[in-house]
C-alpha cells in the first residue's frame, strides 16, 4: 500500500479536514496526540488494530476509549494534558473520527523506517508548525539561537561525555529538543529535564521526550517560580529562554517568601519590578547550578535590554546583577541583532553564567556585539526579519574562545546586513585575517590587510578592491567584572521655608566620594552637603559604553563649501531679491 511521505507538512494535512468541525487552535493537540498514538503503536513488538480498528469500527468513539485506556500511564497523562477525550467527542459528532483515524493509519512512523533522532526531529517540526500557526512565538527560541547557546554552554565539554540538560521555561520543548540534536550529532549523551507552566506546552514537550526514548516524567508541569518541580536536583549545563515582561504581581507572596529566606532560597540577590520577572527566571538558574567542588555549572539564558542596566541603584535589578558580579558568576554576554524573535523586535542578549571559570578568565566579562553579523530572514513570520548563519555563529564562538579583544572589518550590504568581515585583535595593527562569509566555507581564503583608522574607507592589495563602505567595528571586549559597579551619591541643598532639594550622581567606584564632592561640588556651591546615609552602590551593563564608535567629525574646509554651495542655491532661488537690493 502507498504512504504518504513522511514530513510534517503531509501530517498537517488532515486540517484541511477538521476545519469547521474544531477551532484552528484546536488542530495542533489533535494532530499531535495522533502523531504520538501512530508512533507507540507502530514501536510495540506486537502492534494492535490501534487507529486502523478506530477507522474501521462501527462504534469508532468506544474503540477509541478503550484504545486510551490501554496506554502506558505517562502517556495517558499527556492525552489528558491535550484534551483528547473532549476533541475526540467532538470529531465522532461531526463524524470525523473515522477518517482522521484512518489518515494517521495510513502513516508509516515505525522504528524500523524513522530512528528515535528522526522522529524527534518530525515531532519538532509539528510542534514548530503548530505554534507558528496560532500566530504565537511565546516559546519559541529562533533555531540559530538555541545553536549558539548549546556551542558556548558546552564549549568546554569533550567527547564523549553525558549531561543532564535543564530549561526551567521549556514551552513545547523546542528549544531542548534542538540542543540535544546538536549534541547528539557530536557524539554526546544528554537526557533532557525541564519545568512548563502551561498545560498543553507542557504534553508537547512531554510526547516529545516520549518520542526520544526518554521519560515524559522528566518535565514537570506548574510555575517553575512559586514551585521548583526538580526540587533538590541541580544541573551541570541549563538553557533558557523565559518569558519577557512577565508580570508577577499575582504571586507576590510567594515569591517575597522564598526571598525572605536568604542565601538558602532562590532569590536571594533581589526582586525586579513587578512588571517584569524574567530576571527572576535567572536566579532559580543559579539555585539550580552543581557546587563549584562537583564540577560547576553553565548556564545559557536570553534577557532583554533591561535585564543588563534597567532600574537604578536601589533597583531589584541592580542588585541582581551586583550579586551576579560580586560571585563572578558572568562569563560573557552577546548582544544579537534585532528582529531576530517572532514575538519580539526589541534588542536581545545571551548570557552565559558559569560558576566554575578557569583562571584566565576569572574576575573578567566578555562583551560580544554581535548586532551586525545577520542577513535578512528567507521568510519573515512576526517580529522576526533578520536571522544569523553559521558563519556568524563561528565568528562569535571564536571571538569569545580567543585570548584578546577582537575587532572586525566590516561591510554591510544595501540592506546593512553583514556581507563579508574579518576578524583581528583590537589591538593589533590591521594585518591579513581569516575571511568570515555567512555563506562561505570555513576554508576560504583570507582577505587583503586594511588601515587601522576606525571606520576608514579602505582599498584592497592583492588585486582585490574593498567598497568603500568598509568600516572597523569593535567585536569583542574583555572588562572587570568591577567595572560595572557605580556608586549613587546624594547631595542635598537647603532650600529656606521648604524641604531641602536632592540631586543624584553616578560616580566610579575608584572616586573617593569626599575627594569628588570637595572637588566638584563645593567650590560651586558652598551650602551643598554630601548625604552618604543615602549613598548606593549599583551595577549597570552598557555595550554603547565599551562599543560606541562616534562619526569621524568632518573637515572644517569642507563645511564652508558645503555653507557656500547652500548659500549659492538660496540664492538662485530669489532672484527678484537679488535684484531689488541692486536697485536700491
Amino acid at each position: 500500500m502507498h504512504r504518504p511521505l513522511l514530513t510534517a507538512g503531509a501530517i498537517w494535512r488532515i486540517a484541511d479536514l477538521l476545519r469547521g468541525a474544531l477551532q484552528p487552535d484546536e488542530y495542533g493537540p489533535v494532530i499531535l496526540a495522533f502523531t504520538v498514538l501512530r508512533r507507540m503503536e507502530q514501536a510495540r513488538t506486537r502492534p494492535a488494530a490501534g487507529l486502523a480498528g478506530v477507522a474501521q469500527a462501527v462504534d469508532g468513539l468506544a474503540t477509541f476509549e478503550t484504545l486510551l485506556a490501554r496506554l502506558p500511564r505517562s502517556v495517558q497523562s499527556i492525552m489528558t494534558q491535550l484534551d483528547v477525550r473532549a476533541l475526540a467527542h467532538r470529531l465522532a459528532q461531526a463524524e470525523l473520527l473515522d477518517a482522521v483515524a484512518a489518515h494517521f493509519a495510513a502513516l508509516d512512523l515505525a522504528p524500523a523506517h524513522y530512528g528515535t533522532e528522526g522522529m524527534a526531529r518530525l515531532f519538532e517540526e509539528l510542534v514548530h508548525h503548530f505554534t507558528t500557526s496560532r500566530g504565537t512565538g511565546v516559546h519559541y527560541t529562533p533555531p540559530e539561537v538555541t545553536d549558539l547557546m548549546v556551542d558556548l554552554v558546552f564549549a568546554t565539554d569533550t567527547v564523549p561525555t553525558r549531561h543532564d540538560l535543564y530549561d526551567p521555561a521549556a514551552g513545547t520543548g523546542a528549544l531542548l529538543g534542538r540542543a540535544a540534536d546538536r549534541l547528539q550529532a557530536r557524539g554526546m549523551e544528554i537526557r533532557l529535564f525541564g519545568q512548563e507552566l502551561g498545560q498543553q506546552s507542557c504534553a508537547l514537550c512531554r510526547a516529545d521526550l516520549l518520542l526520544r526514548g526518554q521519560s515524559p516524567a522528566q518535565i514537570t508541569q506548574g510555575n517553575t517560580l512559586t514551585e521548583d518541580g526538580h526540587g533538590k536536583r541541580h544541573f551541570a549545563r541549563m538553557l533558557a529562554n523565559p518569558p519577557f515582561g512577565l508580570d508577577w504581581r499575582n504571586i507576590r507572596s510567594a515569591i517575597q517568601a522564598e526571598h525572605a529566606r536568604g542565601p538558602v532560597g532562590r532569590f536571594p540577590a533581589g526582586l525586579p519590578r513587578l512588571s517584569d520577572g524574567s530576571m527572576l527566571f535567572m536566579q532559580h538558574l543559579l539555585a539550580k547550578m552543581r557546587s563549584p567542588r562537583h564540577g560547576g555549572s553553565r548556564v545559557g539564558v536570553v534577557t532583554h535590554a533591561g535585564a543588563l542596566s534597567g532600574g537604578g541603584a536601589e533597583s531589584g535589578e541592580s542588585a541582581i546583577r551586583r550579586y551576579l558580579v560580586e560571585h563572578d558568576l558572568i562569563d560573557a554576554i552577546i548582544a544579537l541583532p534585532m528582529g531576530m524573535f517572532v514575538n519580539t523586535g526589541i534588542a536581545t542578549y545571551v548570557w552565559i553564567l558559569d560558576n566554575h571559570k578557569p583562571a584566565a578568565r576569572q574576575g573578567r566579562v566578555r562583551l560580544i556585539d554581535a548586532s551586525f553579523l545577520w542577513r535578512r530572514a528567507m521568510r519573515s513570520s512576526g517580529e522576526k526579519r533578520r536571522e544569523m548563519t553559521p558563519g556568524h555563529l563561528s565568528a562569535i564562538m571564536e571571538a569569545c574562545m580567543a585570548g584578546a579583544e577582537m575587532d572586525v572589518v566590516l561591510h554591510e550590504g544595501e540592506d546593512g546586513a553583514a556581507e563579508h568581515w574579518d576578524m583581528l585583535a583590537a589591538d593589533a595593527p590591521q594585518e591579513k585575517a581569516p575571511c568570515h562569509d555567512p555563506d562561505a566555507p570555513v576554508t576560504e581564503v583570507a582577505k587583503p590587510p586594511v588601515p587601522n583608522d576606525q571606520d576608514t574607507p579602505f582599498d584592497g592589495g592583492d588585486g582585490i578592491d574593498w567598497p568603500s563602505s568598509s568600516r572597523r567595528v569593535g567585536f569583542s571586549r574583555i572588562v572587570a567584572g568591577r567595572d560595572f559597579l557605580y556608586r549613587s551619591l546624594v547631595v542635598e541643598r537647603p532650600v529656606h521655608d521648604d524641604a531641602p532639594t536632592r540631586t543624584v550622581f553616578l560616580t566610579d567606584m575608584a572616586q573617593d566620594p569626599h575627594a569628588w564632592f570637595a572637588s566638584m561640588i563645593r567650590p560651586h556651591d558652598a551650602e551643598a552637603r554630601l548625604d552618604m546615609a543615602r549613598a548606593q552602590v549599583g551595577c549597570a551593563i552598557s555595550f554603547p559604553r565599551y562599543f560606541h564608535r562616534p562619526a569621524p567629525h568632518r573637515p572644517v574646509e569642507e563645511i564652508v563649501r558645503d555653507l557656500h554651495h547652500s548659500m549659492d542655491r538660496l540664492a538662485a532661488l530669489m532672484p527678484d531679491m537679488t535684484g531689488k537690493k541692486q536697485a536700491e
